[in-house]
C-alpha cells in the first residue's frame, strides 16, 4: 500500500487528495487559493485532507494552473518558453506563437524517457 498526496492549485481553490494506491480516495478538501501566497492555500487545504501527520507518505505531487491562466489572459510579465527535447514543429501545431513570441521560445536538446532514461 502506498499513500500519495496530490495537490492543485487554481485560480480559485486549492484543492488537496489523499489517496491509497488499492483503495483510492482517503480523504479531499478544497482551500481558497491565496495567490499573494500561494503556500497558504495549499497549507490550508493539505491540513484540511491531512488533518493527522502520516510518515508513510509516498509521494507528493502539486499542479497548478495558474501559470497558464495569466499566459492565456494575457497577464503577467514577458515570459519565455523552455521547451527541452521537443521538435520546432510543436510550435506552430499547438498555436504557441499565438501566446508566446517567437523569440522568446528557446528549444533545448535532451529530456528523458517515460522510465526516466535520458535522451
Amino acid at each position: 500500500m502506498s499513500i500519495l498526496l496530490g495537490i492543485d492549485t487554481g485560480g480559485t481553490y486549492t484543492d488537496a487528495v489523499l489517496l491509497d494506491d488499492e483503495c483510492g480516495v482517503i480523504s479531499a478538501a478544497k482551500a481558497l487559493t491565496t495567490k499573494h501566497d500561494l503556500s497558504v492555500g495549499i497549507q490550508n487545504a493539505v491540513q484540511m485532507a491531512l488533518p493527522h501527520p502520516l510518515p508513510d507518505i509516498q509521494l507528493v505531487s502539486l499542479s497548478s494552473t495558474l501559470a497558464t491562466n495569466a499566459i492565456v489572459e494575457g497577464k503577467g510579465s514577458p515570459i519565455c518558453l523552455l521547451l527541452i527535447g521537443y521538435d520546432p514543429g510543436i510550435v506552430a501545431k499547438t498555436g504557441l506563437e499565438r501566446l508566446v513570441a517567437s523569440e522568446r521560445i528557446v528549444f533545448i536538446q535532451g529530456g528523458h524517457t517515460v522510465t526516466g532514461e535520458e535522451q
